[in-house]
């Protein structure tokens, strides 16, 4: 079966890619350790757009 790298981790994919042995737990484990910190970008539900942004 033809896996397109760029979709490898894909959240739609990666339960499948796991079971069929494409991708391993640490691989995965890996991938999303090197995704950016984004925490920034999160609105609490007590947050208004704009707000606390300096």
């Amino acid at each position: 079966m033809h896996v397109d790298p760029n979709k490898k981790f894909d959240i739609r994919n990666v339960e499948r890619n796991l079971r069929e042995g494409i991708i391993t737990e640490e691989e995965y484990r890996e991938f999303l350790e090197s995704l950016p910190d984004a925490s920034h970008k999160v609105l609490r539900e007590d947050q208004q757009e704009g707000e606390g942004e300096e």
